[in-house]
């Protein structure tokens, strides 16, 4: 069977096709978008997302390869040989993984090289990295096995790979991730359900009855040993099962718990806020305490930081986690808690009545005057790239406040204090947390 393997391996269009493997892989690596350098779990996502890809491409290659021996007039010397055909047909399907692995291989080791310098401790998390095979395990045996019945050489490989693809993105429930935030990780029994249906795919593809033709019938074969139809059986039942087990195993991706790392905090001066990421997001660390310095020099004595600002999902309680988020690489949102925070740590819940927009103005144009100082960057610097909704007129206000001399800031801030002042009412502290 070992040659066997290394005939296919020869033979295999996939061959030709490697280096464009590897092109796609890299292209969707890095053209997708690049934020996940440097951050491990959103790494290990970026590579994984690849084979949503390369997957459609070995499907196709697939079911090429194994009506290969159809369509080249040789199916009597495949029914009639010495050899079990499902012997021939893992050497073809061992074949076409093997290098569909490879690929996915160098998209691995490439996210780990530009990574590593500015990662910190720790590694690709081998759950994403299992949920990525699992997709090139599926595509290829759904490729092999629709080969193997309908050797079409353009019509089969081209509904797989299309099919496949559709599917993956219109199934109830996700074969894949799109994101690795640091406070989420993926569950293990549905990664080992999703991997066990890739695998009882894979042995279904290799132990499935082959389809006799009219040019057939007449050829004697060898009868399929007992042993490898309950195989067959089996595989197609487990994989069955397997697929309905895939929405009762629950959500893929889950909260992490905070005690699952110690967070990182650091400070930018002693008088500083204390700011406390998990250890995976330690690259923007330097940033955010910046930010934090900034938003703790106040330009009036009533705006107060907190004494620590936490990301989301260190802090969690029972009323929720107002702690920061970065997403997508931006820090702007971190930017948009942290004013939050400031904002109720100075004045504390504010619920002014429906009627009173000009409380409610007042209120963003400080909330958005705090983003603005956090980031230490000019408006329309800071705006770049972002489609905020509904804060226009704030966006204006704060963008005039904060060009203006410290002074006439501190008059500013002094006048839309007042608003919200009218009524004290309005106002309670936030005891929640």
């Amino acid at each position: 069977m070992l040659n066997a393997y290394r005939i296919e391996l020869r033979r295999s269009p996939l061959l030709t096709a490697f280096p464009v493997m590897i092109a796609l892989d890299l292209l969707v690596l890095f053209g997708r978008s690049r934020y996940w350098i440097g951050v491990w779990p959103e790494a290990s996502v970026a590579a994984q997302v690849v084979t949503l890809f390369l997957g459609p491409v070995l499907s196709g290659v697939s079911a090429w390869q194994a009506g290969r021996s159809s369509r080249a007039g040789m199916p009597e010397t495949v029914l009639a040989a010495a050899r079990p055909f499902w012997r021939i047909e893992a050497a073809r399907l061992a074949a076409t993984l093997t290098l569909g692995f490879l690929a996915y291989l160098v998209g691995c080791l490439t996210a780990v090289a530009v990574s590593i310098g500015e990662a910190g401790p720790g590694f690709l998390w081998p759950s994403y990295l299992l949920l990525g095979a699992s997709t090139l395990i599926i595509f290829a045996s759904v490729g092999h096995l629709a080969g193997r019945w309908w050797p079409s050489a353009a019509f089969t490989p081209v509904v797989c790979a299309l099919g496949c693809f559709i599917s993956m993105l219109a199934l109830p429930f996700r074969f894949n991730v799109l994101a690795g935030p640091p406070d989420q990780h993926l569950r293990p029994l549905p990664v080992a359900v999703r991997l066990l249906f890739a695998l009882a795919l894979a042995v279904l593809a290799v132990t499935a009855p082959p389809v006799r033709r009219n040019t057939e019938r007449r050829t004697p074969r060898r009868e399929t040993p007992p042993h490898i139809r309950v195989v067959a059986i089996g595989s197609a039942a487990a994989s069955l099962v397997a697929l309905a087990a895939v929405p009762a195993s629950g959500e893929l991706r889950v909260e992490r718990p905070a005690s699952a790392t110690a967070p990182l905090c650091e400070r930018a001066d002693m008088s500083a806020p204390q700011v406390c990421v998990w250890p995976e997001h330690r690259k923007y660390l330097p940033e955010l305490t910046l930010m934090a310095q900034r938003l703790d020099r106040p330009a009036q004595p009533w705006l107060r930081s907190p004494d620590a600002f936490h990301e989301f999902g260190l802090k969690r309680s029972r009323w929720g986690d107002r702690g920061f988020d970065v997403a997508e690489g931006h820090v702007r949102t971190a930017a948009i808690a942290m004013a939050d925070r400031v904002f109720t740590e100075s004045l504390g819940l504010c619920t002014p009545p429906r009627q009173e927009r000009r409380v409610r103005q007042a209120m963003d144009n400080i909330r958005l005057w705090l983003e603005y100082r956090s980031t230490g960057q000019d408006p329309a610097v800071a705006d770049e790239g972002l489609h905020m909704v509904g804060v226009s007129a704030a966006q204006r206000e704060a963008t005039r406040a904060v060009r203006m001399p410290a002074a006439e800031q501190r008059a500013w801030l002094t006048r839309q204090h007042s608003h919200i002042l009218r009524d004290p009412s309005w106002c309670e502290p936030d005891d929640r947390f």
